[in-house]
């Protein structure tokens, strides 16, 4: 699922790889999330920076406050702790989503369920203005735009840092999140099935409108915020490449973009 916020922009993401970041000798500055609800996850980030800082490609940076989170997906367990931090590379996308991961079996995460409980998660979020678009990696991650978790702790150490596809500040797209009613438009759903919808996922989400759309554009991005008229926005879904239950899909979204994060420490 994609998160992609404008009013009017409808990009192809066909394997783009901008910036020479293949091979280029600068350093790239990049957001990195850390997520975790299992063990003594405050000691696991302190580990996990550790063992970024001694990478010789790897320049820590500015990191914002540890924040409380819900946790997506019904057998994700236990309320997460949520961070960001930024660093500068020479790595290329992969080579750093590589070192990611290899930090991330080292301080003992195991991929068995997914969605599930986790001692660590470390996302990579952005890398300079670089878009990539390849089966293992997506850049800017996808869920950016409409993960709380991941916007709120950004937002209080660069509010204007500024998404590089949608052209959006981090602080422009947390504050279109807070509109209520949420109106949402389901693409290529019929009225009948998005009652349906409603029925099943009002009660958990009183303050969310869905609407049926069965004549949008054939490659609409799967989440995208739009305006309707002055200071009101829809986010229009699109799940239809997506694998899985719509519903289980948009409960675990609508749970991403409404809960509110609550900051619980610094780091």
């Amino acid at each position: 699922m994609s998160g992609l916020i404008e009013s009017n922009l409808s990009p192809k993401l066909d394997s783009v790889l901008q910036d020479g970041a293949s091979n280029s000798p600068c350093n790239h500055h990049c957001w990195i999330s850390f997520g975790g609800n299992v063990g003594d996850v405050r000691a696991t980030f302190n580990a996990a920076l550790a063992l970024l800082s001694l990478h010789c490609d790897i320049q820590l940076q500015q990191r914002s406050g540890l924040y409380c989170s819900t946790p997506m997906g019904t057998q994700a367990g236990s309320p997460f702790l949520n961070s960001i931090c930024g660093l500068t590379t020479r790595l290329t996308p992969q080579q750093l989503l590589s070192a990611l991961q290899s930090v991330e079996t080292q301080l003992g995460r195991i991929r068995e369920v997914f969605w599930g409980p986790r001692t660590l998660d470390l996302d990579l979020l952005s890398y300079g203005n670089c878009l990539v678009n390849e089966p293992s990696l997506v850049i800017p991650h996808p869920a950016l735009t409409y993960r709380r978790f991941v916007l709120d702790p950004l937002v209080e150490i660069d509010p204007d840092w500024r998404h590089p596809l949608v052209q959006n500040t981090a602080g422009q797209i947390l504050d279109r999140l807070k509109c209520r009613p949420l109106l949402i438009r389901l693409i290529d759903v019929h009225s009948e099935q998005v009652e349906a919808i409603s029925c099943d996922l009002l009660p958990q989400f009183p303050d969310v409108k869905f609407f049926s759309d069965c004549e949008s554009p054939a490659e609409a991005i799967p989440f995208q915020m739009r305006g309707t008229g002055t200071n009101c926005y829809e986010l229009v879904v699109d799940l239809r490449r997506s694998p899985g239950d719509m519903v289980e899909q948009l409960t675990s979204a609508l749970t991403a973009i409404l809960d509110s994060p609550k900051r619980v420490s610094d780091w």
